[in-house]
C-alpha cells in the first residue's frame, strides 16, 4: 500500500492531520508488507491481519502503539520487528508461520505492558513446553491464545525455568513456617523452658 493511497483513505473520512489519526485498518488487502506509518505518531490501534504478510518490519511505527493485529498472514519470523513497542497491550499472531518459540518470545521482552497475546495455529505452539515457556518469560501476559493464565501455571512455569530461585524460595518459606512454628508452639519443639523427663518420666530434680 502506498501513501497516497492511505492519504486517499483519511481524505474519504474527512482526516485532514496525521495527529489526529490514532487507529488505522488495513485488513484484508492484499498486502504484502507493512507501509511506512511514521507520519501518524498517535497511532494506537493498527490492522494488518488478513494480508499476505511474510516478512515484517514495524520499526516505521509509533513506539507508542498499544493493539497490533497481524493475524492470518505468513509471518515466518518477528525478530528485530517488534521490540520497540514496548507499549503494546495487545498482540495478536496467530495462524502465521512462526517457529522459532525462543526467537519470538526473546522479541517481545521488554514490553512490559503486554498483557493479551496470541500464537495459536503457528508450528512454534507444537513444543510441549510452550504455554509455560511464554508464561514464564512474559509475565505480564495475562491472556495466553484466549485462555486466562492461572497462578497454577505461573508456578509450574517457575519451577520449570528457575529451579534454583524455587528451591531457595521453598527453603526460605520452609524456614519462616519453622520459625513460626517455634513461636506459637505448634511445633514439635517445646517452647516456655520446658524440662526435659527422665526416661522414667519423672522429672529429675
Amino acid at each position: 500500500m502506498e501513501l497516497k493511497e492511505i492519504s486517499d483513505i483519511l481524505q474519504r473520512c474527512g482526516i485532514k492531520r496525521n495527529i489526529d489519526v490514532s487507529q488505522l485498518y488495513f485488513a484484508k488487502r492484499g498486502m504484502i508488507s507493512i507501509p511506512d506509518l511514521s507520519r501518524f505518531p498517535m497511532l494506537r490501534r493498527l490492522w494488518v491481519n488478513n494480508n499476505k504478510i511474510k516478512n515484517i518490519s514495524c520499526l516505521a511505527i509509533s513506539c507508542c502503539l498499544t493493539e497490533l493485529y497481524l493475524h492470518n498472514n505468513t509471518i515466518t519470523s518477528i525478530s528485530g520487528a517488534l521490540g520497540h513497542l514496548t507499549c503494546l497491550k495487545i498482540l495478536s499472531l496467530h495462524n502465521n508461520e512462526l517457529r522459532r518459540l525462543e526467537e519470538s518470545v526473546r522479541e517481545l521482552k521488554r514490553m512490559q505492558c503486554l498483557h493479551i497475546v496470541s500464537f495459536y495455529l503457528n508450528p512454534l505452539t507444537l513444543d510441549p513446553q510452550y504455554r509455560h515457556y511464554v508464561v514464564h518469560h512474559l509475565p505480564s501476559v495475562k491472556m495466553l491464545d484466549s485462555k486466562e493464565v492461572k497462578q497454577e501455571e505461573r508456578k509450574a512455569a517457575f519451577q520449570r525455568y528457575s529451579p534454583d530461585r524455587h528451591r531457595v524460595l521453598q527453603s526460605l518459606a520452609f524456614g519462616r513456617r519453622a520459625e513460626a512454628a517455634l513461636l506459637t508452639g505448634s511445633g514439635s519443639i517445646p517452647v516456655g523452658g520446658a524440662r526435659a523427663t527422665g526416661a522414667d518420666g519423672i522429672l529429675p530434680e
